[in-house]
């Protein structure tokens, strides 16, 4: 009867129906950062890191867990290294989120569809334990089947996390492989837990849950920008790129509007003005921070059209193509 009882109780806190000191109230989404050392690698001493965030959620008396692999900062500082040429690496260390990419975790992270994941998960009898249950075997020998299995144990004090992969068929050698997140300690509000991390004894080392406000649904090519945005701005920063090649970037977004060449020089001015600060708005930038370039680029417009007698259609063809910058 104690055991019903406490069984009953560990699946009350889960839903939030009691409360408990230090309890984690599983429901909601929450950012994963892992820190870890690879055996495996030229350098196995060297710190790495992988970040994804996870979402439960109640759906009857089932647990639905999603993943999402790609996460996108405001900042991403600290987390990629920009290279020449618009290109960016993972950095190769043990990262931390500053104050500010703490804060937009808080807020809600942007997420793409691509390379997300969701499982159902059933409740154990001992009611502070989840599973997903095994995959199906494949029909024919032949076939090779991959299945993954998600555990969630030892709720609600102190969660692990486990997923338990294996690809394989009848007549091939199955490979499987086991990654483990094992709580061992949570914060005095239940907002961040720690632990030991682990992936087929390979990868071994520490992770972080922080509690996170749901995600932004970002299609895939709003994440990639907003991180292309992000790079660009650290590249400035590390004197990677100069902020004449930037400008010069942004001077290919503007789009002229057909009131950019009204019969009134002067109402054109202000149109095309407008034309070139609301492409910078769309890069993410201010306006106000690129005033030199954004004076130069609409004199050169400007007399493009009036002086030289140039279309709106050839200043624009100048512009697309890179050829017209501030």
């Amino acid at each position: 009867m104690r055991r019903h009882l406490a069984a009953a109780f560990a699946a009350g806190v889960l839903l939030g129906l009691a409360p408990a000191a230090h309890a984690v109230e599983l429901e909601g989404s929450w950012y994963v950062l892992s820190h870890y050392q690879d055996s495996e690698t030229n350098k196995p001493d060297a710190w790495r890191w992988d970040d994804r965030l996870w979402r439960f959620t109640r759906k009857g008396d089932r647990l639905e867990w999603t993943e999402w692999a790609m996460v996108s900062f405001q900042s991403e500082a600290g987390r990629f290294e920009a290279l020449s040429g618009n290109r960016a690496a993972r950095v190769v260390a043990a990262w931390e989120p500053n104050a500010a990419q703490l804060a937009d975790i808080r807020d809600g992270l942007a997420v793409t569809s691509r390379g997300s994941k969701t499982k159902t998960l059933r409740a154990g009898a001992d009611g502070a334990s989840w599973s997903s249950g095994e995959g199906a075997a494949a029909d024919s020998a032949s076939v090779i089947t991959y299945t993954e299995t998600w555990t969630i144990q030892g709720l609600p004090a102190l969660p692990v996390f486990q997923r338990d992969d294996s690809m394989g068929s009848a007549q091939t050698e199955t490979m499987e492989g086991r990654t483990r997140w094992a709580t061992e300690s949570v914060s005095a509000d239940g907002d961040e837990l720690t632990g030991r991390f682990e992936r087929d004894g390979t990868r071994i080392g520490r992770f972080r849950l922080i509690r996170s406000a749901d995600p932004s649904k970002a299609g895939e090519q709003d994440l990639e920008e907003r991180q292309r945005k992000a790079l660009r701005q650290q590249a400035v920063q590390s004197g990677l790129v100069s902020p004449e090649e930037v400008q010069a970037l942004i001077g290919t977004q503007v789009k002229l509007t057909p009131d950019a060449h009204s019969d009134d020089r002067s109402a054109s001015r202000v149109a095309i003005r407008q034309n070139i600060e609301d492409a910078i708005r769309a890069q993410g930038e201010d306006p106000r921070v690129h005033a030199g370039a954004v004076d130069a680029l609409a004199r050169k417009i400007e007399r493009l059209l009036f002086d030289e007698g140039k279309s709106l259609a050839d200043v624009q063809q100048q512009i697309a193509s890179g050829e017209l910058t501030p």
